[in-house]
């Protein structure tokens, strides 16, 4: 007796591909339409199974669905078999569904957005399966090949991120003009050369050498001028560009029970050059909770709203249906803002709120935790 999975596929494949890691089966049928054809490729990329190859099943027709599923009952009726409706069509769940629960060496399955397994012919729910971050993110078409593990920061870099804040406090505008908001010339400079410095007056300016150098000489008519020196593996990086601030956010989620891994700074590259410098997306920090993935943006403050358009999309189309997102601020979000997450489906959180309790850390967590388990509608 085989163990036979038979498995209908939609746009979404990674439910597709979690029933099949946790039932573990000697075959794979695959149900699925002419639009879903680029889903099965994708999973049968990622599974070393047998398949038993059918062509594509009408989408509407319930006597040809029906037919379909009393063909692969009878085909199987002799294996033990388990037919997962998480994904396709709701006319072929239906049917399906009726076929598959009347034959005793069946089981119907649903994978939910939890990758939690219920087995509706025993009630039952299964966990104690792996979740791979980075096949769900090739089973989107997205490979993330680019991108910084948290696990690469050290103790130096926490020593720079310090000295950043503190020098953003003691002028930030100065601050921001040297290390935020960089003209082209700057810019090009900034990508172009190993080492340089930028000036805007006799006592404000910055000089760096890459990767791991800065001094910030910043100056306020009360206290005069004072020096920041940072030197660490990551020094340059963070301290343009806001990175500093994707980082602290990153190192509040590294104490975090679910966050059992961390990336920065990744970048989806084109699929037909795969190359870093023309990106079709950057997240600022994503991180795999073991379930699901949580995709975090970062900003000191939103200048626009489109900001939160452009991450909504990003989240959907690199992590699918049951990814979470999480738009963090350091200044407070307005109502609009938060309307607009809301409405969106991300958790808005903001470091200066001071309506959310002293503990931001502790704070964001359990809204976190509020989150993490619900089921996306959209």
């Amino acid at each position: 007796m085989a163990k036979v999975h038979i498995t209908l596929v939609g746009g979404q494949p990674a439910p597709v591909y979690h029933g099949i890691v946790a039932t573990q089966p000697d075959k794979v049928v695959f149900i699925y339409s002419e639009s879903s054809l680029d889903a099965v490729t994708k999973v049968k990329r990622e599974i070393q199974i047998s398949v038993d190859e059918q062509p594509p099943l009408d989408t509407t027709d319930p006597q040809i669905i029906m037919e379909r599923a009393k063909s692969l009952a009878e085909t199987y009726k002799n294996d033990e078999v388990t037919i997962n409706i998480s994904s396709g069509l709701k006319s072929w769940s239906h049917l399906f569904g009726r076929v598959f629960d009347a034959v005793p060496n069946a089981s119907v399955i649903y994978m939910d957005q939890n990758n939690v397994l219920w087995d509706y012919r025993t009630m039952e729910k299964k966990t104690d399966f792996l979740f791979d971050m980075d096949v769900l993110f090739r089973l989107q078409g997205n490979a993330l090949t680019h991108f910084v593990p948290y696990s690469d920061y050290t103790e130096d870099d926490k020593k720079t991120l310090d000295k950043l804040i503190n020098a953003r406090k003691y002028n930030c505008g100065s601050f921001n003009k040297l290390m935020t908001l960089l003209s082209k010339e700057w810019e090009g400079k900034l990508n172009n050369q190993q080492s340089g410095s930028f000036s805007i007056s006799e006592n404000n300016f910055v000089e760096w050498a890459k990767p791991d150098f800065v001094r910030l000489t910043l100056n306020t008519k009360k206290y005069g001028n004072q020096e920041f020196v940072m030197e660490s593996p990551h020094a340059v990086s963070m301290a343009f560009h806001t990175a500093w601030f994707e980082y602290k956010v990153a190192r509040m989620l590294s104490h975090w029970r679910y966050a059992k891994d961390i990336r920065l700074n990744c970048i989806f590259p084109p699929k037909n050059t795969n190359s870093v410098k023309y990106p079709k997306n950057e997240i600022d920090v994503v991180v795999n909770t073991g379930t699901k993935i949580l995709f975090v943006e970062c900003k000191t403050q939103i200048n626009s709203s489109t900001d939160i358009d452009k991450f909504r999309t990003a989240v959907k189309n690199y992590g699918g249906m049951g990814s979470k997102a999480l738009f963090v601020t350091d200044n407070v979000m307005n109502d609009l803002q938060k309307e607009k997450c809301r409405e969106s489906g991300i958790i808005a959180f903001s470091l200066q709120d001071t309506t959310i309790g002293s503990n931001k850390k502790q704070e964001l967590f359990k809204i976190l935790e509020q989150e993490l388990f619900n089921i996306n509608t959209k």
